[in-house]
Parts: C-alpha cells; structure tokens; sequence
C-alpha cells in the first residue's frame, strides 16, 4: 500500500522549487510574504497575581497605613473608571472590531495562497476581491468554532479557580486536593480541545481548495472529505504524522539557512553603520548635531526596510512547501478535487 502523503513530499518538494526559484522573483518572494504575513494570527491572555482580602486578619495584626492606602487605590480607579467608562468601552471596541477585521483578512488569505500557489501567479487583489464571499464564510465557521472552544475552555478552568473563590483571603484553607484535581482536569481537556482543534482545522483546511475549485460551500466540502475520511481514515492518519515530522525538520533546515543569512546581513549592515560612525566623527559630527541625525534617521528607517524584506523573504519557504504538500497530498487522496494545477514551465505574470 502506498501512503500518499510521503509520495506528496517529492511533489511538493518540486513545485515548491519552480515556483521559488525556476526563476527566481523577488517581488514574487515579497507578495508570497505579504500573504504569508497577513494569514498569521495573534492572542493574549493575563492573569490575577495576588488576592484583596483583610490583612489584619490574615497576618494576625493591624497594619495602620495598609487599609487607607488600597482603599485610595480603589477609589482613584474606580473614578477613573466612572470619569472614562465611555471611551474604555470604544477602546475595547475598537480592538474587538480591529481583531475581527484581520481575522476575516487572514481567512480571506487562505484563498489567495491556495489559488497563487495553484495557478503560479500571485495577483493579491484580484484574488481578495474574488474570495471574500468564501472567506467570510470562513471566517464566520472559525468565528463559531472559537466561541465554542472558549465555552469548553472556562467551563474547564472552573475546577481550578473554584477551590480559590472558596477560600478568598485565606490560602491555608484551600482545599489542595481539589485543587490539584482540577488542575489535572483542567490540563486534560485543554490537551484535548486542542487536538480536537487541530484536527478540526485540518479537515477545514483539506476543505477550502475543494470548496474554490469545485464551487460549492465550505461546509459542503468539509463533508466530503469527511466521507472520503470516513472510507480511507489510514491515509490521513499517516498524513498527520509526516506533516508534524515535516515542520519539524523542515523548519530546522530553513531555520539554519535563514539564521546564516541574518548574519551575513546583519554583518554587512553594522558594517556600514561602522563606517558611517566613523565618518561623521571625521568630520566632527557628535549625537548633539541636527546634521549626524539627519544622516542616521535615514539610514535607520532604510536597514529597517530591509530587515523587514528579510524577514518576508525568509518566511516563504516553509509555508509554500507545508501548502503545497497538502495541496499535492490532496489531489491524489480525493482524484475529484478538479485542482488545476499549473506545471507547466510558464514565465510569472504577478498583480498585486
């Protein structure tokens, strides 16, 4: 029996390298990136580091200058709160709204990547305008889907923090035993939520080329390969594992090159900066001259130009050849596909 998905990697491993470099394109380099880019994703969380409880109480004493001093602490930021309760609330708003937006955009992405790397032209805008409809469907699936592991995550997370509500102020009597337990249940089904996520995705993901070139909805395509799943589980299971080996060691190869670059670059750009120190102190130029930051400011702003390129040239790689190989998987686990592949050794008419 032949697994698909390391036949994929050959596949993969050539369409990755005319695409890149048969020939070679810089600015296709640079628009891969910026799709590359615009298709990550960001989150933040934060915590509670110690509890308000009565300190005379807790230490077995008073402590006069303690009482007077949060509670002044409390009653400033309560007025404050009260005094710009409305534009808090629009500043939340704003980076709710801020953080949705570039969701939706990093959905719509996942089209435009999928449908570069098929067709070996990058056109951005033509892909994103053609796209949205599918993206923000996209979007609205992953946006439900979140909503519903977040319900699962903090309905796991109470075990834990319900033993500490119960004992406010007084660490001595928290219930240990409890305590550990829901930290055990709470790291299980976080193990689990994330598989279940992972997987999930996955399947979203073998879904979207299906849903473009075949015109139907992401739903229904998730269906279909449900069903192809459902008759041929091994393949996929097999899938999974190359593609985490395939991150693994393909990221550490890229890393490598993309690390030896860095210093070579970064080399050439102290260099300069060297020698331009060097010059301005020639001719008398110290940190308190309009003329030394009139030269500095520029060449700042471009070596922060560059490494910014450099770090979109370097960027490319991993996420082309992981696409690809998916794509290249895909097409022979699910003949129907109907992904027009474009092997043909034709020169590359990119729009942005």
């Amino acid at each position: 029996m032949s697994w698909l998905s390391i036949d994929a990697v050959d596949g993969a491993l050539q369409r990755t390298k005319k695409t890149l470099f048969e020939p070679f394109s810089f600015w296709k380099w640079i628009k891969l990136g910026i799709v590359i880019l615009l298709l990550g994703s960001c989150g933040g969380g934060g915590g509670n580091y110690y509890n308000l409880g009565n300190p005379g109480q807790q230490y077995g004493g008073e402590d006069p200058g303690w009482e007077p001093g949060l509670q002044g602490v409390e009653e400033t930021v309560t007025q404050f709160l009260h005094q710009y309760s409305t534009f808090i609330l629009l500043g939340v708003l704003f980076f709710v709204v801020l953080i949705l937006l570039f969701s939706y955009i990093s959905n719509v992405m996942e089209f435009v990547l999928v449908n570069s790397l098929v067709t070996d032209v990058v056109s951005f805008w033509e892909y994103s305008g053609k796209y949205m409809r599918q993206g923000f469907n996209l979007f609205i699936i992953r946006f439900v889907l979140g909503l519903i592991f977040l319900v699962l995550f903090l309905a796991a997370i109470l075990p834990v923090i319900l033993p500490i509500l119960n004992s406010p102020g007084n660490i001595e009597h928290l219930d240990i035993g409890m305590f550990l337990g829901g930290i055990y249940f709470f790291l299980g089904v976080l193990i689990l939520l994330v598989t279940i996520d992972g997987i999930i995705q996955s399947f979203i993901n073998l879904s979207i080329p299906l849903a473009m070139y075949q015109d139907i909805g992401i739903i229904a395509a998730f269906k279909k390969v449900l069903c192809t799943f459902k008759a041929d589980w091994g393949q996929i299971i097999i899938y999974w594992l190359i593609r985490f080996a395939l991150r693994i060691v393909v990221g550490i190869i890229v890393g490598i090159i993309a690390l030896i670059l860095f210093i070579i670059v970064f080399g050439i750009i102290f260099l300069c900066f060297g020698i331009l120190l060097m010059l301005t102190s020639v001719i008398g130029l110290g940190i308190d001259s309009a003329v030394f930051w009139v030269i500095m400011v520029p060449f700042a702003l471009v070596v922060f130009v560059l490494m910014f390129m450099f770090s979109l040239l370097v960027s490319v790689p991993v996420p082309v050849f992981m696409k690809y190989h998916m794509l290249t998987f895909l097409e022979s686990w699910y003949p129907e596909s109907g992904i027009p592949f474009n092997d043909r050794n034709t020169p590359e008419q990119s729009v942005i």
